[in-house]
C-alpha cells in the first residue's frame, strides 16, 4: 500500500486505549462508563487489527533470509507483538471468563502493569512506522472510513463476546461497569489493600487527633471521643485491582466538619491526608458528599481498612478511599493539583 495505514491506526486506537484506560481507572462513576467501554472497543478493535497485521508479518518471515530486515528489529518487532498480544489476552480473559490471580496479583493487575509498559513503546513503533506520513494522510476519506470501520467492529466484536459469555454461563457479565468484580463476603469484611504498600502501625486512639485548617475561619481539632454524631449510608468502594464491595458505613459527614470550620469564600478543594503522609484533593462540592466513617457493617473499623476513621468518597475509586485520616486542610487552589495517582 502507498502508506502503512495499519500501524496508522494501530496508532490512533493505542492512544485511545492509553487515554481511556487511564481515565477509566480513575472514574469510579457510572456516568464515566463510557470511557470503559471505549478502551474494550478499541482492545477488540486492536484485535481485528492484528489479524490482518499479523498476516503480514507472517509473510515476511517467510521472505528468504537474503530479503530479511535485520535480526535486531525484527525480534524486537516479534517481542513487541507477543507483549501485545498478552495484554490482550489478560484483559479478554478477565472481562469474559471472570477474575483469576497470578503470583499474588489479579488478572486486572498485570493487564494494567502490563499495558502501562508497553504503551509507550508501542506508541513509538507506530509513529516510527509512519514516519514521513503527510498531514493529508488522517484527513483522507478512506483513513476515516477504516478507523470507523475498526470502531464499529470492534463495537460489535465486544457485544458479541459478551453475548457468548452469558450464554456459556462465564462470569464476565456480572463484572461492574469498571470491569471489577464484587467480593461476596459477610458485612464489613472485604479485601484489604492500600496502595503502594501503605501500611502504618496500628494508630493509638488515645494520641489520635484529627485536624480540620487551611482556608477556614476557624481552625480547630477533634480526638476520637470527640467524633459523636453520626450517619450512615450505604457506597460502594471499587478497587482497581479488579474487586468491588458494597457496604454500609456509619461516620461523621465531611459537610459538618466543614461547616464547624466555616471555608473562606475562595475555598475550592479539600486535601484528606492519612497519617502516613498519603492524601487526595476533591473539590469542596465532592466533600460535602462524603463522610470519614469509623464504622463499616455495624462493626469498628480494622486497622487494615483505616481505623479509627477512613474516607468513604461514593463515586470515586477505592485508592481516593483514604485510611487512617489525620487531617483535612480547606485550600482555596483546585482539586487538580494533584497526579491523577497518587506517586507516594
Amino acid at each position: 500500500m502507498k502508506f502503512p495505514w495499519a500501524n496508522s491506526l494501530l496508532l490512533a486506537l493505542v492512544v485511545v486505549e492509553l487515554a481511556s484506560g487511564i481515565i477509566g481507572l480513575v472514574a469510579g462513576a457510572p456516568e464515566k462508563a463510557i470511557f470503559i467501554q471505549a478502551h474494550r472497543a478499541a482492545g477488540y478493535g486492536i484485535v481485528l487489527l492484528l489479524i490482518w497485521k499479523g498476516g503480514n508479518i507472517l509473510f515476511s518471515l517467510r521472505k528468504p533470509m537474503r530479503k530479511r530486515r535485520a535480526p535486531a528489529p525484527r525480534t524486537a518487532s516479534l517481542v513487541l507483538l507477543a507483549t501485545l498480544l498478552l495484554t490482550l489476552a489478560l484483559g479478554l480473559v478477565w472481562s469474559v471468563a471472570g477474575p483469576f490471580v497470578f503470583a499474588s496479583f489479579s488478572g486486572m493487575s498485570w493487564h494494567i502493569y502490563v499495558g502501562a509498559a508497553l504503551a509507550p513503546v508501542l506508541v513509538w513503533h507506530s509513529a516510527y512506522q509512519t514516519r514521513g506520513l503527510p498531514l493529508t494522510f488522517w484527513a483522507d476519506r478512506r483513513s476515516f472510513l477504516r478507523l470507523t470501520g475498526l470502531a464499529v467492529a470492534g463495537l460489535a466484536l465486544w457485544q458479541l463476546g459478551e453475548l457468548g459469555a452469558r450464554l456459556a454461563g462465564l462470569k464476565g457479565p456480572t463484572r461492574r461497569f469498571t470491569g471489577s468484580y464484587e467480593s461476596v463476603r459477610e458485612a464489613g469484611s472485604f479485601p484489604v489493600v492500600s496502595w503502594l504498600n501503605d501500611n502504618p502501625p496500628p494508630v493509638d486512639p488515645a494520641r489520635w487527633m484529627l485536624s480540620i485548617g487551611g482556608a477556614v475561619e476557624n481552625e480547630y481539632a477533634l480526638g476520637l471521643q470527640d467524633l459523636t454524631s453520626h450517619e450512615e449510608i450505604t457506597a460502594t468502594i471499587d478497587c482497581t485491582g479488579g474487586w468491588y464491595s458494597s457496604q454500609v458505613w456509619r461516620g461523621v459527614p465531611v459537610a459538618r466538619l466543614l461547616e464547624r470550620a466555616a471555608p473562606t469564600s475562595g475555598a475550592a478543594s479539600v486535601t484528606v491526608t492519612s497519617v502516613t503522609g498519603y492524601y487526595r484533593r476533591f473539590s469542596l462540592d465532592e466533600a460535602h458528599r462524603y463522610i470519614l466513617a469509623s464504622h463499616v457493617g455495624g462493626r469498628e473499623l480494622s486497622h487494615g481498612h483505616g481505623y479509627p476513621v477512613r474516607l468513604v468518597a461514593p463515586g470515586k475509586r477505592g485508592f481516593e478511599w483514604v485510611k487512617w485520616v489525620a487531617t483535612i486542610e480547606v485550600n482555596e487552589s483546585s482539586k487538580w493539583l494533584q497526579p491523577p495517582l497518587p506517586l507516594q
